[in-house]
């Protein structure tokens, strides 16, 4: 078999060019982001381009959160907001360790799924040149990432009638932000460490909140 197959990638030769990147999903549609967080209408242009032109192969990884969060809106997450002094305050509380326990299995899922399609490429002879994460994500953050449970807590006290993506990205994500990984990076990374494989890892940072449009504001 093996032969035969050496014996086609030669006789078939085309235009690939044999290198592939894993690029977190919401690289690639930004719709999976987290309410008040896409920095662009689509892909995140910069990135996206920068690996066609150079002729690599994306690989969109699914989005964990929503996989394990509610679909694209997470809706799993929206019991949190402005909950702090409601009758959904205990509920929220007494369901974190559950909802962060259920996280963590489904991250791992995916990421041994996500280990066998990079060992699959390799075995078709395409190089994996590097993973791209989401800086400050509770989920695929490389180098940056967000203390979830401060960030649910926080998400609890704002008034939903002041909230708007200024407010949630300053008083929610950036200050919960932290060094590390997130949830996910860090099953995918072990995973690919039992594997034997080694695939270098690096980060996008997206806009800074107050590059963020303004409520009710138009991209151009």
């Amino acid at each position: 078999m093996r032969k035969l197959l050496v014996q086609l990638r030669r006789r078939l030769a085309d235009r690939r060019g044999r290198r592939v990147v894993l690029l977190s999903h919401c690289l690639l549609d930004q719709n999976v982001r987290y309410l008040g967080g896409a920095e662009a209408a689509g892909g995140v242009p910069d990135v996206v381009d920068r690996y066609l032109a150079e002729g690599t192969g994306i690989h969109q990884l699914p989005c964990p959160e929503r996989h394990a969060w509610g679909g694209v809106e997470k809706r799993g997450m929206l019991l949190a907001f402005g909950a702090a002094g409601t009758p959904r305050a205990p509920a929220v509380r007494l369901l974190s360790n559950a909802f962060l326990r259920w996280t963590r299995l489904v991250y791992d899922h995916l990421a041994r799924r996500a280990t066998r399609e990079v060992r699959a490429y390799r075995r078709a002879g395409v190089e994996v040149v590097g993973f791209v994460g989401v800086a400050d994500s509770p989920s695929c953050g490389v180098h940056s990432t967000l203390d979830l449970r401060g960030a649910i807590e926080a998400v609890g006290r704002c008034p939903l009638e002041q909230l708007d993506p200024r407010t949630l990205n300053r008083d929610v994500v950036a200050a919960h932000t932290r060094a590390g990984e997130g949830m996910f990076t860090a099953a995918l990374r072990r995973r690919l460490r039992d594997a034997g494989v080694e695939v270098p890892f690096a980060e996008h940072r997206p806009a800074l909140p107050d590059e963020l449009p303004a409520p009710g504001a138009r991209e151009t």
